[in-house]
């Protein structure tokens, strides 16, 4: 009897574990679980958030740049279009019709999207972290905060950030300290790795060869 109860305790706590941590089929590990690719955004995040360090904003863009990681060396900080196709919208709002504020979840911002839509958060409160890690700041409900490469359009020197504790796109002014976190466009396992393409090549050429024996037989 106690065996079978605590079969059941195990099964209902792994249920809530699942429940609290919903996966995403549209976020797929690649590199050994160091990059993680959303199937819906063309994108590869490093899956640890925390790469790059605390930096001002101008620094985060140069170290995103200068990146060299798992063989790629195109990565760039995350960027913001305007949500409404043209410019960007710089009142408070909760529903993501301007480009400051909550429910920002469109492929427009590419950190909004993945808070919102591929890792199913709802706004103030990150529940989700998915396979990454770096996205909770026990110090800090609202942290931590992540730059973007977009300026802001009203206030000189300023930048957008997203607060990933409350799902929030707010301005941050670019000699604060934030998160510099890398992101590339297009899916790293659709390249081979030089090793894997050697092996390819000889491959072909040893069916290539078989094939010319039998011939000749």
């Amino acid at each position: 009897m106690n065996s079978l109860m605590n079969k059941l305790s195990a099964a209902l706590a792994l249920t809530g574990c699942l429940i609290a941590t919903p996966a995403s089929a549209d976020l797929q590990l690649r590199a050994g679980g160091t990059m993680v690719y959303d199937t819906v955004t063309n994108l590869t995040w490093i899956t640890n958030a925390a790469e790059g360090g605390l930096r001002t904003q101008a620094d985060a863009a140069a170290w995103a740049a200068s990146l060299s990681f798992g063989g790629f060396d195109d990565w760039a900080l995350p960027t913001v279009a305007p949500v409404n196709g043209s410019a960007l919208q710089m009142d408070y709002s909760e529903d993501g019709s301007t480009d400051i504020g909550v429910n920002n979840a469109g492929l427009n911002t590419q950190l909004g999207h993945l808070y919102y839509a591929s890792l199913g958060n709802a706004a103030f409160g990150l529940t989700n972290a998915g396979p990454f890690s770096g996205l909770v700041d026990p110090a800090d409900a609202i942290g931590p905060v992540f730059w973007t490469d977009t300026s802001s359009p009203v206030e000189t020197g300023w930048s957008l950030a997203f607060y990933m504790g409350m799902g929030m796109q707010d301005q941050l002014a670019g000699d604060t300290l934030a998160h510099a976190w890398a992101v590339r466009v297009g899916d790293v396992a659709a390249v081979p790795e030089p090793g894997s393409i050697a092996l390819l090549l000889a491959g072909l050429a040893g069916v290539a060869g078989v094939s010319r024996r039998r011939r000749s037989n």
